[in-house]
Formats: C-alpha cells, sequence, structure tokens
C-alpha cells in the first residue's frame, strides 16, 4: 500500500492498517492464485468466443464499433474471472477508484443514458488519484445506475481475494488488491482508439494524442435528476 496523501482519521488507519496485513499476508496471494487458476480453465474454454469477438473488434469501422466488441470481450473475461472473484451484487468498492475513460466512450456513455459532455478540466491517460476514495458520480445505494452503459475498465475490475476488504478505497491511497489479470484488455482498448500501431515506442508517441479523463470529469452530476425530481 502506498503511502496516504494526506493525514487518515483513526477509522482510516485501522482500515489501511487490516488491508495491509492482509495484502503482506503470503496466503492472500496463495489463495488468489488458486481461484485464478480456476478461472484460467473457463477462460480456456471460452478462447473459440473471445478469437471471434477479436476478429470483429479488427474489423470493426468505427469507434463505436469498437467499443461495442470491446465490451463483448469485457464480458467473456468476466464469464471467467467473476465466479471465482469476491465481488457481489451491491459491493461498490470499485467505485471509489479512479475511472479513466477516452473522449469517445464517454461519447458513447452519453449518447446512451441522454446526458451531455462536461469538459474536462484534467486530461490523464492515468488514473487521477484525486479521485481515489471519491464515489462515482453514477453510484446511488451502492449500486451503478448506467450498470448496462458502464465503461469498460469498470467491466475488467475483478478481486481474486477472498472478501472485499481490499477494495475499500481509502482517499489518497492507491487500492491493492490481487486483481485478475486484464492487461491484454486494456491494450486492445488502447489501440482500438489509436488505429495501427507498431511496437511499443509507436504507442507511446501515439499516445500523446489521445483524449482521456476521468468518468467524473465528464459526468460530474450523474444522471442529474432523479425520477423523483431531486437533485442527484
Amino acid at each position: 500500500m502506498n503511502e496516504p496523501t494526506s493525514p487518515l482519521t483513526p477509522q482510516q488507519a485501522e482500515l489501511v492498517a487490516r488491508q495491509a496485513e492482509r495484502w503482506n499476508d503470503p496466503r492472500t496471494q496463495d489463495d488468489a492464485r488458486a481461484r485464478l487458476a480456476l478461472a484460467n480453465v473457463r477462460a480456456k474454454a471460452n478462447e473459440p468466443r473471445l478469437t471471434s469477438q477479436l476478429k470483429h473488434l479488427n474489423k470493426a469501422p468505427t469507434i463505436k464499433h469498437k467499443i461495442y466488441w470491446l465490451r463483448q470481450m469485457a464480458e467473456t473475461f468476466a464469464d471467467a474471472a467473476a465466479p471465482q472473484a469476491a465481488c457481489r451484487d451491491a459491493c461498490d468498492g470499485c467505485c471509489y477508484q479512479s475511472v479513466a475513460v477516452t473522449q469517445q466512450e464517454a461519447e458513447v456513455i452519453s449518447r446512451e443514458i441522454g446526458m451531455p459532455l462536461q469538459a474536462p478540466t484534467e486530461w490523464s491517460t492515468l488514473p487521477v488519484m484525486k479521485y481515489a476514495g471519491q464515489p462515482c458520480s453514477f453510484l446511488r445505494d451502492s449500486r451503478c445506475t448506467i450498470y448496462q452503459h458502464r465503461p469498460i475498465i469498470c467491466r475488467l475490475i475483478f478481486n481474486m481475494d477472498a472478501d472485499a476488504l481490499l477494495c475499500q478505497v481509502t482517499s489518497g491511497v492507491r487500492s491493492q488488491a490481487p486483481y485478475a489479470d486484464n492487461s491484454l484488455y486494456k491494450e486492445l482498448y488502447i489501440r482500438a482508439h489509436l488505429g495501427k500501431v507498431k511496437g511499443q515506442e509507436e504507442m507511446q508517441a501515439a499516445l500523446k494524442s489521445l483524449l482521456m479523463a476521468d468518468l467524473r470529469e465528464f459526468f460530474p452530476h450523474g444522471l442529474g435528476k432523479t425520477k423523483q425530481g431531486e437533485t442527484a
């Protein structure tokens, strides 16, 4: 766990200490690897589906179509990881983490939910730490109000620990948990936006042109007004 950027309350300090003890326990890593092994068996069976989806992704003519197929691939990933993960209904730990999305994905979500985008005040291809510990603007009563249209990164986070202790985020402290490896899907997400790039050097150069920001920057008020007419 990294050092907090601001003083912690006694409750926060106790939580961080419990998390550090859990994370540093060798059994945590061993148990997570065992769950990942079971998830990998299921992932192996899903390879034909994933291969087909990847072909569709590569042939997709627009970023809107690419995002559709990236979502499908994320569901295939989830099909393997979710049964072994600590994630459960109304578990909202990951909703307090940074959520980096591209301008293009934010535009797709905007059209789907009927909410206009706001211009971000801070662009970054990396998670913005100031949002660690802050609830997502779409979080209500421990549930995502745009779950069907949630960002792709939200579909790829699975804590392979026994419970949600390590998912709980303290403001200014970077979350650390034995997450399922989603690096391939993150790279596909970036490449889908950049087009054809060869090698890491070309990708690093292309990243400079990629507009990304935290979801809260694009939608600071979430869905705005609730159905009851109250301010969200």
